[in-house]
């Protein structure tokens, strides 16, 4: 083989090297996912993101050593497979990049929704039910606390900062749970779309080499038998 096709060889196996990496990267955030997401009961959809991930990472991983065995062995069909495999993995991933950027939008699936009502029909019954998340994500009801004004219970002293509203309307927080409860899952899942877009790039230069080395390998094979004919 000409130093090109080492080369190619060379960086498809860095390559595949960082992307087991990020895999492991992937499944480490989806196990602290389903760990963060196991001290609130709000959103079931938040557990299934978490497992989404890690599967997402395994099958990364698995892909990646595929790649650097492939690529150690020259192997044409399994470069070819590889290809295959990187090429359906880069739409995959896409399609949970869209997912995750609409999903707290939609309330992942109504969950999220779901959740706050339960929560809210809980506060009607017992004052208290969202004191757990208003100190903890600094918000007031549902959707603001004039909704505590409207079933005409007082601003629990959750409300505010350090549990002390002292009859000052300004300390109220302003902002309703289930807005400040999708920012925090949004910001939660910046990481995962960071790797999964470095991923992206990375996966298409990866198909690339992959094809580069295939075809290498296989004019490399017709040239040899041209030699014995």
């Amino acid at each position: 083989m000409g130093l090109g096709a080492t080369t190619v060889k060379h960086l498809l196996l860095l390559l595949n090297f960082v992307f087991s990496v990020l895999g492991l990267v992937l499944i480490a955030f989806g196990i602290f996912f389903l760990i963060s997401a196991a001290e609130n009961a709000v959103s079931i959809g938040e557990n299934v993101a978490g497992g989404l991930i890690i599967a997402l990472g395994v099958v990364i991983l698995i892909i990646a050593i595929f790649g650097c065995l492939a690529a150690i062995h020259e192997a044409p069909v399994r470069l070819l497979i590889y290809v295959g495999a990187v090429v359906l993995l880069i739409l995959a991933q896409l399609m949970f990049l869209g997912m995750s950027s609409h999903g707290t939008k939609d309330g992942i699936s109504g969950s999220i929704n779901e959740g706050f009502d339960r929560l809210w029909e809980s506060e009607r019954n017992q004052t208290g039910a969202l004191g757990y998340y208003e100190s903890w994500l600094q918000c007031c009801g549902v959707n603001s606390s004039e909704d505590y004004w409207i079933i005409h219970h007082g601003i629990p002293s959750s409300c505010c900062p350090e549990n002390k509203c002292l009859d000052t309307p300004s300390r109220v927080f302003k902002t309703g749970c289930k807005a400040a409860f999708v920012k925090y899952l949004d910001d939660k899942l910046l990481v995962f779309k960071i790797v999964c877009w470095l991923l992206v790039i990375g996966e298409a230069v990866g198909a690339v080499f992959g094809w580069l080395l295939y075809s290498s390998v296989k004019n490399q094979s017709r040239r040899n038998n041209a030699v014995w004919m």
